[in-house]
């Protein structure tokens, strides 16, 4: 058949070799497999088989990186170690292009071309940490699952109510979706005034006062930008969380939706609510859009019933109780380092569509008895009341409405995109939908990605890169912030009276610390070649890059 197929994943799967004590038993080491055809178990064996053996030769030469990726002539290897001792493989085969050609004879023959170059090795590792990252928040880490041989069942169905859904919901023509959500791996920030700012955050000390069990909040607006988070909140887990609660709270609404339209088929009237002084509902309900969440018995599973919703000044709805995974701390229990702290998280949505996210400790003695009795619904909408949240929230909508960063207005010739390594936070307008502009593609993503390898192999650098595809360019820059190194060693000298300010070489040479190599700042810009030139992309691009050293954080 003539024309172009997509690439597809053809198998994944999630294994741990020190499970196979003996050559008997090494299909023990399987915990989960998944394939677009029936596979025998051999042939599983052999796929599994061939991973080990090319992550064992590749660590020969770099044992502290084994390898990620293997290019195939029809397929795309990827792998990953999310913890010791566990692998996440994954092989996506790769596009076709067929077409006929003449050959030296005038004759027609059909050519098979493998599209090697669709594919970006980032974006395909990033679909693996993306699927590690959900996981672990919502069941703790692999290893902490498998405490002794006797749960080994227990991580395979956990595994298996994770990933048999998840892993095939990704398209891989669809490369915008993987840049943003995994390659990088961010939160868009809305900015705040000062003082809009620090009211949220006297209401975040309020909850925690009245509450006694909330250790932790987040405000969201309803394009997923992060308005607030509580200091002690680690952002990887604000990360993680808003994956989460985004898709959640899409799916919710698909099926608000679609409830709403057979009412209206069956020509039966919407029930309506008088939410202006009510809490128009509250459930709790591990959440089956996301079905690898702990699963909890029915006399351990909270519930309330819906005539004994709390009432008050508050209008909103708490949508969700779910069980999640964080490395942010409470502190009221000690932990090591490496565990994760267990969490109730509670959503609430306004009536303003603002996302407000509560999180208690699990382990919290009373916690789960709390989320358990209706009265402590009441006693939190007390505290938002108190904390005049509906005005708070007015104010935030407006402040976002009449908040807008200058540094993305570049006009209509222009997309542009922002990474900070250190704060998690992006910016874009790539995928802005407006009809007086172009729209990106996937050449130019690939692109993109492409100038993000050239960041990776020669760090350190100042330096623009460009790209360019037939009609666009595509320009990247990255920023280090080096206002910190300054600030780190002076630190340093006034805590050593007998040490020597560094030299010129010596602060060339400290650039490179790992510490300081990770506080950049990434840019891109993409620009349609008839409206512009490459020399209008690279003096937009360091005029873009000045605003970012006026405004980079020093530590």
């Amino acid at each position: 058949m003539l024309g172009r197929t997509s690439p597809v994943l053809s198998y994944f799967c999630v294994y741990n070799p020190s499970l196979a004590q003996n050559e008997e038993n090494t299909k023990d080491q399987i915990l989960y497999y998944t394939a677009k055809t029936v596979v025998p178990a051999d042939v599983k064996m052999k796929q599994v088989g061939l991973a080990q053996a090319l992550v064992n030769f590749s660590s020969a030469f770099s044992p502290s990186q084994p390898a990620q990726n293997v290019h195939a002539q029809k397929h795309r290897l990827i792998f990953l170690q999310p913890e010791p001792g566990f692998w996440m493989h994954m092989c996506v085969e790769l596009g076709i292009l067929r077409k006929q050609v003449k050959d030296s004879k005038g004759k027609e023959k059909l050519v098979t071309e493998y599209l090697d170059a669709q594919l970006n090795d980032h974006a395909l590792e990033a679909v693996l940490r993306i699927g590690y990252e959900q996981f672990r928040l919502l069941n703790g880490t692999m290893a902490s699952i498998l405490t002794n041989a006797a749960r080994r069942s227990t991580l395979m169905h956990r595994i298996e109510e994770f990933f048999s859904e998840w892993i095939w919901k990704w398209d891989f023509d669809r490369l915008d979706t993987i840049v943003f959500s995994g390659v990088f791996n961010g939160v868009p920030v809305q900015p705040l005034q000062r003082q809009n700012y620090l009211r949220i955050q006297d209401l975040d000390k309020l909850i925690q006062t009245k509450t006694r069990f909330i250790s932790h909040m987040m405000a969201w607006d309803n394009q997923g930008g992060l308005v607030y988070r509580s200091p002690g909140l680690d952002m990887q887990d604000v990360v993680a969380l808003r994956k989460w609660i985004c898709q959640g709270q899409q799916q919710r609404d698909k099926e608000n939706q679609q409830q709403q339209q057979q009412q209206l088929v069956s020509s039966k009237s919407l029930t309506t609510h008088n939410a202006a002084n009510t809490l128009k509902s509250f459930t709790r309900s591990l959440s089956h859009y996301f079905s690898s969440s702990v699963p909890t018995s029915p006399e351990d599973r909270p519930s309330t019933p819906e005539n004994d919703s709390p009432s008050s000044d508050a209008s909103g709805t708490v949508e969700d109780v779910v069980r999640v995974h964080l490395k942010s701390r409470s502190g009221q229990e000690p932990q090591s380092e490496e565990e994760l702290e267990e969490y109730f998280l509670l959503v609430y949505k306004h009536k303003s569509d603002l996302l407000w996210c509560f999180l208690l400790p699990a382990f919290a003695e009373g916690a789960e008895e709390w989320l358990a009795d209706p009265a402590s619904m009441v006693q939190l909408e007390n505290a938002l009341v108190e904390g005049d949240i509906d005005d708070l929230t007015t104010i935030i909508v407006e402040n976002k409405e009449s908040t807008q960063e200058k540094s993305m207005a570049l006009g209509k010739h222009y997309r542009c995109f922002y990474y900070d390594n250190a704060t998690l936070n992006i910016k874009s307008t790539l995928m802005d939908q407006r009809k007086d502009t172009f729209t990106v593609n996937n050449d130019m993503l690939l692109q993109l990605l492409d100038i993000k390898n050239d960041f990776e192999a020669i760090p350190n650098t100042s330096e623009v890169y460009t790209r360019s595809t037939t009609n666009y360019w595509i320009a990247g820059r990255r920023v280090y912030n080096r206002l910190a190194v300054r600030q780190q060693q002076i630190q340093a000298s006034n805590t050593d009276d007998h040490q020597e300010p560094p030299t010129e070489d010596e602060e060339e040479e400290d650039h490179y610390d790992e510490g300081v190599m990770s506080d950049y700042v990434e840019m891109y810009l993409v620009a349609a070649k008839k409206d512009t030139s490459l020399a209008d992309v690279e003096e937009t691009m360091r005029k873009m890059a000045a605003s970012v050293v006026d405004t980079m954080r020093i530590e």
